[in-house]
């Protein structure tokens, strides 16, 4: 199910579910991403703690924002809507058809369709997907599909916490920005230094 990740690639998604279980809300977001890479070993985490995003402060914003239990937040604003936008996702050279395959052989079928559990209504407490995974918001669907192009772009063959990171910092949406800005932490320098520790040696 995981053969397109790396272990840690694993470990962040692991993660992530770990957290929105633990606090009740139902569904994996990019904010559970980001605490997910913030848990991870290797260098990815190391820079994340390093600059002060442990899962801790992390964790202490992000309910501090959301609350727990609630099984609704700003992240799940559109999520009626189209899971992915095949045409923005072409223009940028991402096949829709291999993503979703991909996608589905990790979140269990129908993970990307409209009529999967809670990708349509968003209820109190959001339902569990058949498979057993919690169901992924859309832009936190859209954060993987990119992830997953750009380790395929460079050729590593997997998806590694690095290309989630990279990714993930690069959008100015969600929660995420916000939990960083109020820890002190800023997207731009902890990318740059990601990519610097985890770029190939030539």
């Amino acid at each position: 199910m995981f053969e397109d990740f790396t272990g840690e690639g694993r470990q962040v998604v692991a993660r992530a579910q770990e957290q929105a279980r633990r606090l009740g809300h139902g569904f994996i977001g990019t904010e559970h991403l980001l605490y997910g890479l913030a848990c991870a070993d290797g260098q990815v985490g190391a820079v994340l703690r390093e600059r002060g995003v442990t899962p801790e402060r992390y964790e202490a914003q992000f309910v501090g924002l959301v609350g727990t239990g609630t099984g609704h937040h700003q992240d799940m604003r559109g999520a009626g809507s189209d899971p992915l936008d095949r045409d923005a996702l072409s223009a940028i050279g991402i096949d829709l058809d291999a993503v979703r395959e991909r996608v589905e052989a990790l979140f269990g079928p129908g993970a990307l369709t409209d009529d999967a559990p809670g990708s349509r209504r968003w209820p109190r407490r959001a339902r569990r997907h058949r498979s057993g995974h919690l169901p992924v918001t859309r832009r936190a669907k859209k954060c993987l599909a990119v992830s997953l192009h750009e380790a395929q772009a460079a050729h590593t063959g997997q998806l590694g916490a690095e290309h989630i990171a990279l990714t993930l910092l690069a959008m100015n949406e969600g929660l995420p920005p916000r939990i960083l800005s109020a820890i002190g932490a800023r997207a731009p320098e902890l990318r740059a230094e990601i990519l610097d520790r985890t770029r190939p040696a030539s």
